[in-house]
């Protein structure tokens, strides 16, 4: 069977933008699952990258098909959040339309989501050392090393209180994303 894109809707945001809601990813086989769901987000998980200071494309990429199973989940289709933010207020993260299913942060699409994960870590100080490592990264022209920045965002509570086992999870979805598709 060949893969098979994930369904986009096109909506218009409440700001009057435009944006694309995405559906659930129907494939089963993983190297059709992983490179749908890059195909799909690839275009905003720059746009991600590009706002928080270079953190490696690898690692959003990993990170939001992990939180979401490749785009399998239901709740992160219903509140077009593929990372699981948490909902703290109507301007953190940025973007956000409120609270969704389950306290999670919701947004009106993937280009919404993008631009709010990016904002998360940069408005959030727990997240000061990732951004104080990406900066310095900018500044002196070096390529962030996205291991190191998936343990400063283990380290600063994305994933929960047990850190270390975030941190080995977010290794384990930059491995299935180099595994299964590529960038």
């Amino acid at each position: 069977m060949a893969k098979t894109a994930i369904p986009t809707t096109k909506v218009t945001c409440k700001d009057g933008t435009t944006d694309y809601s995405v559906g659930i990813n129907s494939n089963t086989n993983a190297d059709d699952k992983v490179q749908a769901f890059v195909d799909c987000f690839k275009g905003v998980a720059n746009n991600a990258s590009s706002t928080c200071h270079g953190l490696p494309l690898k690692l959003i990429l990993a990170q939001w098909g992990g939180e979401c199973g490749w785009a399998t989940g239901s709740t992160q289709k219903s509140n077009q959040n593929f990372s699981n933010m948490v909902y703290t207020s109507s301007t953190n993260p940025v973007g956000n339309i409120g609270s969704g299913l389950s306290g999670w942060a919701k947004f009106e699409g993937r280009y919404k989501h993008a631009i709010g994960y990016a904002y998360f870590f940069i408005n959030n100080s727990r997240y000061a050392s990732l951004i104080g490592y990406l900066q310095y990264c900018e500044t002196s022209h070096a390529t962030p090393d996205a291991d190191t920045c998936a343990r400063n965002i283990a380290d600063a509570g994305f994933g929960g209180s047990d850190h270390d086992a975030y941190y080995s999870s977010l290794v384990s979805w930059m491995k299935t994303l180099a595994n299964h598709a590529t960038i």
